[in-house]
């Protein structure tokens, strides 16, 4: 697993800055962790408390008085003695979590992932609450300041503790001015076509992904006919297993995300719906092919229901777009309907193109390879869609429809 991450910063207190995560692996001596547990508990607990005396409510509870309708309530005493701090942020992250959906959900202590927040002033000596913790230390897996400007955070997940550090994103303009055109797939991830050359992703990655899942998928099976001690060991595994797919997708993801805007300024992008493609009533894949889009996708629930989230298509380009934006890229979206089944020499439709590799095109005989031809005809699309100026500041991107509609209004 990747020791360190980066991602856009859950950040309430200073949103006119852009920031992104920090995230550092730590290791905690037992007494430590038995601490930062207790704090998490405290945090979930208070967080609850919230929860419930907003649902008692008739009318909205501000800010500011939910907590002191919490903080001054009848907490137990191993509340009581996490850092105020440390409470009141859990209470501010209810009231937040109840003004963006009126049916806010508790907190679980089954919950995969969860964080203590801190205010900057609570980070001080490379650690945090000094003076509760000074003789307890934990490592790091890179150097730890020692102190911070901004919020900071511990997160447990899955078993690991992790240190989250906002900073100021730093952005730098990429020279390139060259296009390329992407065709996700499912045998390669990527196949990109830049009018020079063709160049491919992940190719034959998949097949690897697929006997992980299949492997994590029999532990579950086989774990409900065992007793409940390898009933434990196997879910562990299974656990080892998954987060190993994840990391393996979320390898790809952002290494591929990092050459593109490095190496291009402009990048089409097709709209990738998988959940639609994978729908029974409208599908005309197979069911391989449908977990294996759902692997590289959002959520394996067809043969593998245990894989949660894994990275997708879509959270590709999330991933892409941000790392755009601080480059200085473009990344349009463009449709990629009939992109594979047309010849690109002639331009006949293969409506009997199936799932071969190579496009064969009936009429001129000429042969392709099949994502290699579907990437160059959304080049090609994107192109005859689209009208781009480049400048010196960047790309101004002003689709063919844009500029119909600027008509009309210019005409009335």
């Amino acid at each position: 697993m990747p020791l360190f991450t980066s991602s856009v910063a859950n950040s309430t207190d200073l949103q006119n800055i852009s920031l992104q995560s920090k995230n550092i692996r730590i290791y905690p001596s037992p007494e430590l962790e038995k601490i930062w547990k207790k704090w998490r508990a405290a945090c979930r607990y208070c967080f609850n408390q919230a929860i419930a005396m907003q649902r008692q409510s008739t009318t909205r509870i501000s800010k500011l008085k939910l907590r002191n309708l919490v903080m001054q309530s009848d907490l137990p005493q191993w509340v009581k003695e996490t850092p105020c701090h440390i409470r009141q942020n859990a209470i501010f992250d209810a009231h937040q979590a109840i003004s963006a959906s009126c049916d806010a959900k508790f907190r679980s202590i089954r919950d995969p992932r969860q964080t203590i927040k801190f205010n900057n002033s609570n980070f001080t000596k490379g650690t945090w609450y000094s003076q509760l913790t000074k003789t307890l230390k934990f490592k790091a897996s890179e150097p730890i300041p020692e102190q911070w400007d901004y919020g900071t955070q511990l997160t447990y997940r899955r078993g690991k503790w992790f240190a989250v550090f906002p900073e100021p994103v730093i952005k730098s303009h990429t020279s390139s001015r060259k296009i390329i055109a992407l065709d996700p797939g499912v045998r390669t991830f990527l196949t990109g076509y830049d009018g020079d050359r063709v160049i491919e992703i992940g190719n034959g990655d998949m097949g690897r992904i697929v006997r992980l899942c299949q492997h994590e998928y029999d532990l579950i099976s086989r774990s409900t006919k065992v007793n409940a001690k390898r009933r434990r060991s196997m879910r562990k595994a299974a656990n080892r297993i998954r987060e190993k797919i994840r990391n393996l997708i979320d390898e790809v993801h952002k290494k591929a995300a990092h050459y593109l805007t490095n190496n291009y300024g402009l990048i089409f992008l097709p709209r990738f719906e998988s959940s639609h493609m994978v729908a029974k009533s409208r599908r005309k894949i197979r069911s391989k092919t449908v977990r294996s889009m759902l692997t590289w996708g959002a959520c394996a629930v067809l043969g593998f229901p245990q894989v949660e989230q894994l990275a997708s298509h879509y959270h590709f380009k999330l991933i892409l777009k941000h790392q755009a934006a601080k480059r200085g890229c473009v990344v349009l979206d463009v449709g990629e309907s009939h992109t594979s089944k047309t010849c690109g020499v002639c331009g006949h439709r293969h409506t009997k193109l199936g799932g071969a590799k190579i496009h064969k095109c009936p009429p001129c005989g000429s042969q392709t390879p099949r994502d290699a031809n579907g990437a160059r005809n959304i080049m090609l699309r994107a192109l005859r869609d689209s009208f781009f100026t480049v400048s010196n500041d960047g790309i101004a991107i002003v689709t063919v429809r844009a500029l119909e509609i600027n008509v009309q209004e210019c005409s009335a």
